[in-house]
């Protein structure tokens, strides 16, 4: 009894799966999540936020499930890593936190320019009402002005020809 028990506990750790079926399993995981690194890359080139946002979810429980198995098996999986897997694995670590910390940042600089850009939106619709009244008063103005010039212009030429008449 006490030994099925075992058997069971191990089993549910990952300690009962065979070693061959470990590296199996740890090996597709690796592949997978170069195939979504790659997906992702096209995702971004085609500008699909919500495919690269889905791949980033499924980057991550991939990665999880890779700490899961390398965790239960370190000392079998560390025979089989070579130097260049382990590299490749703490620059993708890295580049995941960098990742996440840019995507923040990248919210905070589209939040700044949407600000900024409604900003400019409202000065340029108060320069608009601006320039419209400055323009309609000059209109105005010129109106005036150029009635006002008629107007002088029509009384000197009235009084120039009654005086012309009188010495006629």
């Amino acid at each position: 009894m006490q030994k099925d028990l075992w058997l069971d506990h191990e089993l549910i750790n990952g300690k009962g799966v065979f070693i061959p079926e470990i590296k199996t399993i740890y090996q597709s995981l690796l592949n997978e999540r170069e195939r979504i690194q790659d997906e992702i890359v096209d995702s971004i080139e085609c500008n699909d936020y919500v495919k690269l946002s889905q791949l980033l979810a499924s980057r991550s429980r991939i990665q999880t499930a890779l700490l899961e198995v390398e965790a239960l098996h370190e000392d079998v999986l560390k025979n089989n890593i070579s130097t260049k897997e382990r590299v490749s694995y703490v620059l993708t670590n890295v580049a995941e936190s960098l990742e996440s910390k840019g995507e923040d940042e990248l919210l905070n600089v589209i939040k700044s320019l949407e600000k900024m850009n409604q900003s400019t939106h409202s000065l340029v619709a108060k320069s608009l009402d601006f320039s419209s009244i400055a323009i309609s008063k000059g209109n105005q103005f010129n109106h005036k002005a150029g009635k006002f010039l008629v107007k002088k212009t029509s009384n000197g030429l009235s009084k120039l020809a009654d005086a012309i008449n009188k010495k006629s």
